[in-house]
């Protein structure tokens, strides 16, 4: 694959808590745009939509987010088949965890949280995007694991030449909103986990991961003893060189 799931660089224990750290804000992001009633992340509009729709299934947010992380993994699968590396299968109790710290986001965490007009819904939904971004900036730097719709981004790439990760992360991501507004219209015949939040987070999310990756990503590091991407964070902060008369910065 063109993204390793593992690094052996800095240690290893910190990568782990980092990696935790990562997710637990992740879930709580998207549990905190789910109470905002505005539609959750592109990633996570389908089992919100689920979660609406079917709740006489009886499964919460997490599960429905756990059971579509297993579809995602069970995609990779397919696309890579004997490329699929056995310790991609551990992008499954990342999977599980991340439902579980959103169920407990949602039951525990944000149990007062009452969106109960408009105003107050793009609040929360905009405060969502700018904590999803953290989590998923940490959660990248731990360079451990992706989470699975990451993973099936980067396997489409591996086979997918003609478009870089980047195009094909925007492709994935209107699909699954494009998805997720068929279920809800289709179920219940309204929008429901995928309506005009889901477009900004799209947008914005990105903007904040790029943000935090400037301001914050360097810090980061050198808590897992990564120098290097430490020293390239530093070295993006710093100003263009101007050269005085004898040619020195």
């Amino acid at each position: 694959m063109a993204h390793p799931l593992f690094e052996g660089q800095g240690n290893y224990f910190r990568r782990v808590l980092v990696l935790i750290l990562g997710l637990s804000i992740m879930a709580f992001a998207i549990a905190m745009s789910k109470k905002a009633f505005l539609g959750t992340s592109p990633i996570s509009c389908i089992p919100a939509t689920l979660t609406d729709c079917f709740p006489e299934w009886g499964l919460t947010l997490g599960d429905w987010t756990i059971v579509f992380n297993l579809v995602l993994v069970g995609l990779q699968v397919c696309i890579l088949r004997r490329d699929f590396r056995p310790v991609q299968v551990l992008q499954i109790p990342l999977a599980i965890f991340l439902g579980k710290m959103t169920d407990i986001s949602m039951d525990y965490l944000l149990f007062f949280m009452n969106a109960d007009n408009y105003i107050l819904q793009w609040i929360f939904c905009i405060l969502a995007c700018a904590i999803l971004g953290l989590g998923v900036m940490i959660e990248i730097r731990a360079k451990l694991l992706v989470v699975p719709g990451d993973g099936l981004v980067i396997a489409m790439a591996s086979r997918i030449r003609k478009l870089d990760f980047r195009k094909l992360k925007l492709l994935v991501d209107s699909s699954m909103v494009i998805i997720a507004a068929v279920i809800s219209l289709y179920s219940v015949s309204h929008l429901t986990g995928a309506r005009e939040g889901s477009i900004f987070a799209a947008i914005a999310v990105s903007n904040f991961l790029w943000f935090y990756r400037n301001h914050l990503g360097k810090y980061v590091d050198r808590f897992l003893g990564d120098e290097e991407s430490a020293r390239a964070s530093r070295n993006r902060d710093r100003p263009p060189c101007r050269l005085s008369a004898d040619n020195r910065c």
